[in-house]
């Protein structure tokens, strides 16, 4: 049986490095929105790490194709149209460049209309090979939830670089990146993410003058203690000692202090929302692992919840190799 915190940290299949120093940004902009969050994110990092940052925007034009139009006044027409839309979405990338060129950011854009938009834009970060991919990803009104699109799952899943999943609220200044750590995990793999994660989350929360903290939840198999007689409380205050030793080997091992971490028990998902909270995270660091076809289908539906429901931004990060 898998684990709730094996559910957060599993799924998804890639391969990225500790996140040390931020050299090029790749910024997927959303053609369709004009108070994007993930651009002021992408300036706030771009700012702090001196680094060079690609805009990339895809519209799909549902104008026909000049192959689908005879020749004549139609296709003079549908040839103005296109260009008409191809200018109106360049000027937009083009005033961005302008916000990042004023604050001393090289900037640099790319627009495309293709109609499959995840595989055009995972083409272009295998060529651009950012340090990070920042992807804002929207709260529908009528809901008060998070969108994730079929464009969002597809990047989650195969963007080969950490992924900043941006929700549309302002970062608290006195905030935190937190990380989801699991020291107990099954798999060899998880370790040494565990160890890029946090590396990760203490040079961002450095360089961003933000608090670094650590998070772990636990869930003690309550079947263990039968058919034999074992003492509830004892048998459940053996298991958190067992998790907190794991824990503080981590911190130890990382230069973080036993009152950055968090150790929670039960639910996972609303003691990681608490602790985002109580925290006031402005990012929460996941782990990701390649699984098969019967492990993602079980674990799926408690990944989504996670990047549905956690209020602030998710950084997705993939074992190297």
């Amino acid at each position: 049986m898998y684990t709730q915190y094996e559910a957060l940290t599993g799924t998804l299949r890639g391969a990225c490095n500790t996140v040390t120093r931020l050299k090029k940004l790749l910024v997927i902009v959303d053609p369709d929105d004009d108070s994007d969050f993930v651009i002021e994110r992408a300036i706030l990092l771009a700012f702090y790490g001196k680094a060079d940052v690609l805009l990339v925007m895809n519209k799909a034009n549902a104008l026909p194709q000049h192959s689908d139009v005879q020749p004549g006044l139609a296709a003079r027409f549908f040839r103005s149209q296109k260009q008409l839309f191809t200018e109106h979405y360049q000027a937009r990338l083009a005033a961005l460049k302008t916000r990042f060129e004023t604050q001393g950011i090289n900037t640099e854009t790319y627009f495309t209309s293709d109609k499959n938009s995840a595989d055009v834009i995972l083409r272009k970060i295998r060529e651009f090979e950012p340090d990070m991919t920042l992807k804002s990803v929207q709260a529908t009104s009528a809901l008060s939830r998070i969108l994730i699109t079929n464009t969002d799952w597809k990047l989650v899943k195969g963007c080969p670089t950490p992924l900043l999943l941006v929700k549309a609220c302002p970062w608290a200044e006195d905030g935190a990146i937190l990380t989801a750590v699991d020291p107990l995990h099954t798999k060899a793999q998880q370790n040494q993410l565990d160890h890029l994660m946090l590396d990760t989350t203490v040079n961002l929360a450095r360089s961003l003058q933000l608090n670094a903290r650590v998070f772990h939840c636990y869930f003690p198999d309550l079947s263990a203690m039968f058919p034999k007689v074992v003492d509830a409380e004892l048998y459940i205050r053996e298991v958190r000692e067992i998790h907190w030793s794991k824990v503080k080997a981590l911190l130890g091992e990382h230069g973080l202090s036993e009152d950055q971490a968090t150790l929670t028990r039960g639910d996972l998902i609303k003691t990681l929302s608490q602790t985002i909270r109580t925290a006031r995270a402005n990012i929460l660091v996941l782990g990701a692992l390649s699984r098969n076809a019967v492990e993602s289908a079980i674990i799926g539906s408690t990944a989504e919840k996670i990047l549905y429901d956690t209020p602030c931004d998710v950084l997705i990060m993939k074992h190297n190799g």
